[in-house]
């Protein structure tokens, strides 16, 4: 009997952790989508640099997660760099955990994110090619069919930052 008790709680629990879980990832079905993104990037000299991307992000993980495909175009459209980023809710820290890979570029970041305000805030640590960085970045002006982002970015711990390192506009295609 007391093994049934106890069978039948952790079965609850689970259940109630993942109901949790979903609607906090909820919060996050704006992203669901194709979207393509006007972006801007900041340069060491000062100088912008304007481009476009494209997106596609889709749950995964029997909706559990949320994966966010990202191709930046060159002129003619051709895919000239990619990442993806993992988003899941975690119940306990009440916080979006995200995880951004770049496939053939040596690096990661490692983000943890709140909704304040109608705007997904997010702080970050990672690495690439110039080294270790913290980011800060949020998505905000949020609508069914568009939403904005942006990002600052340190590689000395936070004593002086890239302000707008990397920005975009992405308006809804599907």
């Amino acid at each position: 009997m007391k093994r049934i008790y106890l069978l039948t709680l952790a079965i609850s629990l689970a259940v109630t952790n993942l109901q949790a879980q979903n609607e906090g990832l909820k919060k996050l079905d704006f992203f669901i989508g194709e979207w393509e993104l006007t972006t801007k990037a900041s340069r060491p000299d000062g100088s912008v640099m304007m481009g476009k991307a494209r997106t596609k992000a889709y749950y995964i993980l029997d909706q559990t997660a949320i994966q966010d495909d990202f191709f930046a175009l060159d002129p003619n459209d051709n895919i000239v760099f990619r990442g993806t980023s993992i988003r899941s809710y975690n119940r306990q820290s009440g916080k979006y955990q995200i995880v951004w890979v770049m496939p053939g570029v040596n690096g990661i970041t490692d983000i943890s994110g709140v909704m304040s305000n109608g705007k997904l805030v997010t702080t970050g640590k990672g690495y690439d090619g110039n080294g270790e960085f913290l980011e800060r970045f949020e998505y905000y002006n949020i609508k069914p069919d568009s939403y904005s982002f942006k990002m600052d970015r340190s590689y000395d711990g936070g004593k002086t930052w890239l302000v707008n390192f990397s920005s975009f506009d992405a308006k809804k295609v599907k």
